[in-house]
């Protein structure tokens, strides 16, 4: 995170904190009830049906194939939740996206392009609130970073002065073209439809995301594919989705749902925002109280809106999870 971000976030944790501090109540020991503390181990494997595929005849094949061409690792997302009231709730959560992209053929008339592992994390620190009638809101702050990109300096946070063409040092340093984004977010959730034995079946979601950025680019010529326009700074972002319970099982411990969501990103140093068509499909065992494994796919596939790439391609891919929730108090 860069200095005036950090300031801005730890003013919003001293004013979080102290919300939370005098919604205690004057027992010190109920202090512990009100933590959880959250890990999921998950799988997460791209399932994108060209990662990795050989160039066509005739075009050059460029990308990191022989690294970690088809993302198949273990993760570890975690939280840590801090409940004020019945219904009022400060939380921390890391998460994990591990993909590579589909082929590109665009970026020149005889390459054809592919990604490799990439490796994105992103924090969030969250006040939320649930209203009744099933309204929900939060406020949040959000650091979106790109760690690794098949272990070569393309676009993540950091690398070795050698990738960078500053000498043959393995010192690690901030690489300028790093495609990390961070801002704040307000979120309005709606659930509502039939009520069922899971409980009411639709959810709608929406957020405005203010992404604060300079007002030219961190590396002066920003990226403008397609004529989709210039490079702009502070901004915002607004993406919305849809998600549906099934109830094809009895009881309220097996959930299938199916999702839609418009997912936005705004990279620091893109002249506009990257757009997605999210399609998720999943299903959520509820084990016990403090337990659930789900298994989803994600299915991304760029908006021509973006000028991410060179059109008629679009940035897509899959990403299959596999997640085991844990969660206990203290």
């Amino acid at each position: 995170m860069h200095g005036p971000h950090l300031t801005r976030l730890s003013v919003f944790l001293v004013a979080a904190s102290a919300m939370a501090f005098t919604a205690l109540p004057a027992k010190a020991d109920d202090f512990g009830s009100r933590i959880t503390i959250s890990v999921a181990p998950n799988y997460q494997g791209g399932t994108t049906g060209d990662q990795a595929a050989p160039p066509p005849a005739g075009r050059a094949g460029v990308g990191y194939t022989h690294d970690h061409p088809n993302p198949q690792d273990l993760k570890l997302d975690y939280g840590l939740d801090f409940r004020i009231d019945k219904a009022t709730h400060f939380s921390y959560t890391r998460s994990n996206l591990d993909f590579a992209l589909g082929r590109i053929l665009t970026i020149a008339p005889t390459v054809s392009l592919v990604t490799g592992d990439i490796v994105d994390r992103t924090d969030t620190i969250s006040l939320s609130h649930a209203f009744p009638h099933g309204v929900a809101t939060s406020l949040y702050y959000y650091n979106h970073v790109r760690q690794d990109d098949t272990g070569l300096c393309l676009n993540q946070a950091y690398c070795t002065m050698a990738q960078l063409g500053r000498g043959s040092s393995g010192t690690v340093t901030g690489n300028p073209q790093s495609i990390d984004e961070h801002g704040y977010g307000m979120h309005l959730g709606y659930t509502f439809g039939p009520k069922s034995q899971i409980g009411q079946l639709f959810t709608l979601g929406v957020d405005a995301k203010y992404v604060p950025r300079p007002s030219i680019g961190p590396t002066g010529t920003s990226i403008n594919l397609g004529g989709l326009g210039k490079y702009t700074g502070s901004q915002f972002i607004f993406p919305y989705g849809l998600t549906v319970k099934l109830p094809l099982f009895p009881g309220h411990t097996t959930i299938p749902i199916i999702g839609y969501e418009r997912a936005t990103v705004l990279f620091r140093d893109e002249a506009t925002p990257e757009d997605y068509n999210l399609i998720l499909a999943g299903i959520i065992k509820v084990i016990n109280k403090n337990a659930t494994l789900s298994l989803t796919n994600l299915r991304f596939n760029g908006c021509k809106c973006a000028d991410t790439i060179p059109p008629p391609d679009v940035v897509r891919f899959s990403v299959i999870q596999l997640k085991l929730d844990l969660h206990t108090g203290l």
